[in-house]
């Protein structure tokens, strides 16, 4: 088989299971098989992998947010 028609066959293959089915089969990969899927599909191992994104300070926009209106009073 040609890369990309392997390509196709996994990405069909993982298209077709349910989301949770397939954030559970991915987190189960090799370190390896994790790579190969951030490198070939990506939307696939962000669903299984989601980015956390925290503040620089630590604190939640609405803390700061009221931190910031308490300073003006």
């Amino acid at each position: 088989m040609a890369e990309k028609h392997l390509l196709k066959a996994i990405g069909a293959r993982y298209a077709k299971m349910s989301a949770k089915k397939r954030t559970e089969t991915i987190r189960k990969l090799s370190p390896r098989g994790a790579r190969f899927i951030r490198k070939f599909f990506p939307r696939f191992y962000a669903e299984a992998f989601p980015e956390t994104t925290r503040p620089i300070d630590g604190f939640p926009e609405s803390a700061t947010r009221r931190a910031r209106s308490e300073k003006r009073r």
